[in-house]
């Protein structure tokens, strides 16, 4: 294998390393325990915590045994495309379901929640609320209010969003807590249930994830990060929860491939929060996955964040406003939600999680909203950010394709050097370097358009990975561009035929087949070459159509540009390159400086003559 092979492989690992390491993980400080804490439960130390704070020998309080219970009551919000439903029985959204323009329920976001979001608990991974009474309900918003055994009046008010811009997955919150007991209260954890995410079908490759924002440290950690038993090679105990304490606390929630719930916080400054997360089994025994292997293994999982602590002297009440998004991670919609309010960036688009080459993937995304908008087709916007990525890199394309050609021309006299040289891979490639030099060849001219086309991949295999705006939506045979172009599954094995990864392989083979190829190549090159184009095809198969299809009408256009480049670009001749004497004049200046240095006279040595001292007595 030569350089330029391993080269090109080194690249490849090395981008895809990076863009692991640098994606969003789980935080190291997960805490690892070893059987669940039940439902109602407050973990001994945050027990012993409180009762150093309170002034009364009041016990915590017992939310979820409330002294009356009501029967349970549903309102329904609708705004624009989305219906809110409520529910009393923990006074918060108890689901959201989001219409396509066909009337047809497109998302149900907290389907599998095991309470509505902006539940009240006592405790992490508890999430049993009180039964509130319906105050007040409108065409735009509800309140409730409910009394804890413990005297706190509890007064919770949603509102939809107001405006003509206004965003329909967006809602306000009010808590407000007032002590009506006869002696002060204080308290620090109650926690808000922020809703649970779950996979749309259990064979997706992208689990549901717990996500979280630290004052632009935004993290995930989707189920895979939980465990029941030991970890790899029976190292490390089950992880059943995360729980983590941050500093700035800037929104949280949960999140699936193409949506997202966040609770944020709505103020101009940062305060410090504790968040927690858990995953749990779904139950596909009575739905059409019941016969799905994958199914035994699809988790959903769901949040909880904590409100500021309590400091309540009694009559007094303390108030917190929040955001809640429940709705796609569309970038634009998110980032408009972050700019909306000039005293304070919630940073809610980063729960796109585009990782290391978020640079690269808000480009093109504001691209392909671009040429969206002039063909209202996303299938026609990827083709045609495509075909201007690949004209931007013509120039070095042609350059890249001449220096292949060059280099083929030398492959005989590489194949001698490798022969000659084949037991001193040292000499063999000292010899190799001064015969590119000698004909002027950058073997590495070759590599350019790889490297740019390394973080362009990578940013757009982030944007197609989780953009909602591809879902849905049709281009050509391909009814959803967000999955699979499957067109037919194969008799007495249910594999799926599909059509655009096929597609990508076969032009992957004619692109090599026309590009300039080195003709030195060795075998073990020869092979990783030859099976390029069906590793790609394996990885990407059952990937988004929407990623065949650019790599596909990539390869289109590198093949058309090559046959292009032959009816203008003349065929290089191998010629040595002319090495320039230097002048004369610019010898004899050389010279001269060189003598009159070799003539100035030394440093002093300190305490005694110069090195060449010629001193006389």
């Amino acid at each position: 294998m030569d350089n330029k092979a391993k080269l090109i492989i080194a690249v490849c690992v090395i981008g895809m390393a990076l863009n692991v390491w640098f994606s969003p993980k789980p935080d190291p400080s997960v805490k690892t325990v070893e059987a669940p804490v039940a439902a109602s439960a407050v973990t001994s130390a945050e027990a012993k915590k409180v009762e150093s704070t309170l002034t009364t020998a009041s016990a915590p309080p017992a939310l979820s045994t409330p002294g009356t219970i009501l029967p349970e009551e549903k309102i329904e919000l609708k705004s624009g495309p989305v219906t809110y439903t409520f529910t009393n029985q923990g006074g918060g959204v108890q689901k959201a379901e989001s219409h396509s323009n066909s009337g047809g329920i497109e998302v149900v976001l907290n389907a599998r929640g095991k309470a509505p979001i902006g539940a009240l608990s006592a405790g992490v991974k508890t999430w049993n609320d009180l039964s509130y009474r319906v105050v007040e309900k409108t065409e735009s918003g509800v309140i409730f209010e409910a009394e804890s055994p413990d005297h706190l009046l509890i007064r919770k008010e949603y509102a939809l969003s107001k405006g003509e811009e206004a965003n329909p997955h967006l809602l306000s919150f009010k808590l407000t807590i007032t002590n009506k007991g006869a002696a002060k209260y204080v308290q620090d954890s109650f926690y808000l249930y922020t809703g649970a995410s779950a996979s749309a079908r259990p064979d997706e490759i992208i689990h549901p994830s717990f996500v979280w924002n630290d004052a632009g440290d935004a993290g995930s950690a989707d189920t895979s990060a939980f465990r029941d038993g030991a970890g790899f090679l029976g190292f490390g105990g089950p992880v059943l929860d995360i729980q983590k304490n941050l500093e700035k606390l800037r929104w949280a929630g949960s999140m699936s491939r193409f949506d997202a719930i966040m609770v944020i916080p709505n103020g101009r400054d940062d305060v410090a929060g504790k968040v927690w997360s858990e995953r749990f089994l779904i139950n596909h025994t009575q739905d059409e996955f019941k016969d799905d292997d994958k199914a035994k293994l699809d988790y959903a999982i769901h949040a909880g964040m904590s409100i500021p602590a309590l400091s309540l002297e009694p009559a007094n009440a303390q108030s917190f406003d929040y955001k809640i998004y429940l709705g796609p991670k569309i970038y634009a919609d998110l980032n408009k939600l972050d700019n909306d309010d000039t005293h304070r960036d919630y940073q809610s688009r980063f729960v796109m999680m585009y990782g290391w080459f978020t640079p690269v993937s808000r480009f093109l995304v504001f691209l392909l909203r671009i040429f969206h908008d002039w063909f209202n087709n996303w299938g026609a916007a990827i083709i045609l950010l495509t075909c201007c990525i690949r004209s931007v890199l013509w120039p070095l394309q042609a350059r890249s394709n001449a220096t292949m050609k060059k280099m083929s021309l030398l492959s005989p006299e590489l194949k001698a050097l490798q022969a000659k040289f084949k037991d001193d891979p040292a000499r063999q490639n000292t010899e190799m370097m001064k015969l590119y030099k000698e004909y002027g060849v950058n073997p590495l001219g070759g590599c350019l358009p790889m490297f740019l086309q390394i973080p362009i991949f990578f940013g757009f295999y982030r944007v197609l990975q989780s953009a909602a705006e591809l879902r849905g939506q049709p281009w050509l045979w391909v009814k959803d561009l967000s999955m699979p172009d499957t067109v037919w599954h194969i008799p007495n094995f249910g594999y799926p035929l599909n059509i655009l990864p096929l597609l990508m392989g076969i032009t992957m083979i004619l692109q090599m087949k026309f590009t300039p190829q080195p003709q030195a190549a060795d075998k073990t090159q020869q092979r990783i070459m030859t099976f390029m184009p069906l590793i790609f095809l394996y990885i990407s198969y059952n990937f988004a159509s929407a990623l065949a299809l650019y790599w596909t009408a990539q390869n289109i256009f590198s093949i058309s540009q090559v046959r292009i480049q032959k009816l203008w670009q003349k065929d290089p001749v191998l010629e040595k390159v002319k090495i320039v004497a230097p002048s004369a004049s610019a010898a004899n200046a050389s010279s001269g400086s060189s003598a009159a240095k070799k003539n100035k006279p030394a440093a002093p040595r300190p305490g005694g003559s110069g090195s060449k001292s010629t001193r006389k007595d």
